[in-house]
C-alpha cells in the first residue's frame, strides 16, 4: 500500500509524516520545493514534486498511490487546490482519500469556511472513492503566534469573550489521520476532533500563567481589531472576515462541542491544553 502525503510540512502533516515513518509503511509526500521539504521532514527519499496549480504535476505524483492524505494552509484557493488533488486521485484510482476540513464542515454549514470545505467534501464524495473526513476544532498551535505577546507583555488578543471552545492539537489530528490511513473501519466516515474539554480563553490564560511562570492575561478584543491584527501579519482582508466569522460562533456558543473521536480511533486520550503548554513552554517563556 502506497499512501501520498499532500501538505505534509505543515503542522498537521509534519507529524502526520513522522508517525507514518515509525509505522514503516509507503509513503511519499507532495512538495513544489523538494530541496526546502527534505530539509523540513529531514529526508529526501520520501519527496515527489508537484504543484497543486500544476494539476499534471499532481496526476504524475499520484501514479501508484493507493490512499492519499489532504490538508492545505487556510487560503482563499483552497477549493481549487483541494480539487486538484481530488481530481488527480480520481484519474489515479485512489481507492480512500483521508481529508482534514473542519468541525461543522457541510454544504449548510453556518459560516462561510465551513461551506467552502463542504464543497470540497462533496467533491470528494462525488468522486466515489472512500473518504473519511477529520473536522477538527480551533487548533492549540495557533496560540504560538502569540508567543512574543505573552513573552513581552503577558497577555494575548482573541475577540472570544466568555466563549468556551473546544481547542484540539495537531499532533492528535495527525494521529488519526494515521490511524485512518493503516487502519481499518474508517471508509466514508466524519470525525470531528476536539480537546477532551471545551475551555475560556480566562481558563487559557491560567494554564499559560502557570506554563510561562509569569502572569498572563487574556485580553477581549472586538472583531474589527482582530482584523487589523491579522491583517497586520499579512492576511489577505477577506481571510480574517471569514476567520473572525468563525470566532463569532464561540459567544455564540457553537464552539464547545467535544469529541471522542482521537480515543475512538487511536486508542488514546487527546493531549489537553494543560499537556500542549508544557509541550511549547519555551515559547511562552522569558
Amino acid at each position: 500500500m502506497m499512501i501520498l502525503v499532500i501538505g505534509g510540512t505543515g503542522n498537521i502533516g509534519s507529524e502526520l509524516v513522522r508517525m507514518l515513518g515509525e509505522t514503516g509503511c509507503d509513503f511519499k509526500v507532495l512538495a513544489r520545493d523538494r530541496s526546502r521539504a527534505a530539509a523540513l521532514l529531514g529526508s529526501a527519499d520520501v519527496v515527489v514534486e508537484g504543484d497543486l496549480s500544476e494539476p499534471d504535476t499532481v496526476v504524475d505524483a499520484m501514479r501508484g498511490v493507493d490512499k492519499l492524505f489532504l490538508v492545505t494552509p487556510l487560503h482563499l484557493d483552497q477549493i481549487a487546490m483541494k480539487s486538484t488533488a481530488i481530481q488527480a486521485a480520481k484519474r489515479a484510482g485512489v481507492r480512500h482519500i483521508v481529508m482534514s476540513t473542519g468541525a461543522g464542515a457541510g454544504p449548510d454549514a453556518g459560516v462561510e469556511i465551513g461551506r467552502r470545505h463542504g464543497v470540497s467534501q462533496e467533491e470528494v464524495k462525488e468522486t466515489g472513492i472512500s473518504f473519511t473526513f477529520l473536522q477538527p476544532g480551533f487548533f492549540m498551535q495557533n496560540f504560538l503566534m502569540f508567543a512574543g505577546s505573552i513573552r513581552t507583555a503577558g497577555e494575548f488578543y482573541l475577540p472570544l469573550g466568555d466563549a468556551r471552545v473546544s481547542f484540539v492539537d495537531t499532533r492528535d489530528i495527525a494521529a488519526v489521520g494515521a490511524a485512518t490511513l493503516t487502519g481499518d473501519d474508517h471508509e466514508n466516515k466524519f470525525y470531528t476532533i476536539t480537546d477532551p474539554e471545551a475551555l475560556t480563553c480566562a481558563d487559557v490564560a491560567g494554564i499559560l500563567t502557570d506554563t510561562a511562570g509569569r502572569q498572563v492575561r487574556f485580553v477581549d478584543v472586538p472583531p474589527e481589531a482582530a482584523k487589523q491584527g491579522m491583517i497586520g501579519v499579512g492576511m489577505p482582508p477577506k481571510l480574517a472576515d471569514l476567520i473572525n466569522e468563525l470566532y463569532a460562533l464561540g459567544p455564540a456558543g457553537h464552539l464547545a462541542h467535544v469529541s471522542d473521536a482521537v480515543e475512538m480511533t487511536t486508542g488514546k486520550r487527546p493531549r489537553s491544553f494543560h499537556q500542549f503548554a508544557e509541550d511549547h513552554a519555551a515559547a511562552f517563556r522569558d
